[in-house]
């Protein structure tokens, strides 16, 4: 199956596509017991620098395990930054940064809470 970068746009910001459109794209939706295993199987290294952390095994949404994040544009004027990201499946907000590093929603407490 081909796909154009209209189809990938088309699902990036949530617009009606096909269901097999979606799924090759965003791939299979993890079911709840995998879910909860890369949950209890993620690990946060907080950076001395200002820079973002870095989460293992990857980053993903923990409401779903989707790894796929839309972006908004940047929503203040140009020196400063505001950006907010968005999981391509469910629309959960995962990222977020407001003129400091991005901060990912498993670098905080209480993650494991949302089933």
């Amino acid at each position: 199956m081909r796909f154009t970068y209209k189809l990938y746009m088309a699902v990036m910001d949530g617009s009606k596509v096909p269901r097999k459109v979606k799924k090759a794209i965003l791939g299979r939706k993890l079911n709840k017991n995998k879910l909860r295993k890369l949950l209890k199987s993620v690990v946060v290294i907080k950076n001395k620098y200002p820079e973002s952390a870095t989460i293992l095994p990857y980053s993903f949404c923990p409401k779903c395990g989707c790894k796929e994040v839309a972006y908004t544009d940047n929503m203040a004027e140009y020196p400063e930054r505001w950006v907010r990201g968005y999981c391509a499946r469910c629309g959960n907000k995962v990222v977020e940064s407001d003129n400091s590093p991005y901060y990912h929603c498993l670098e905080f407490e209480g993650y494991e809470l949302l089933f």
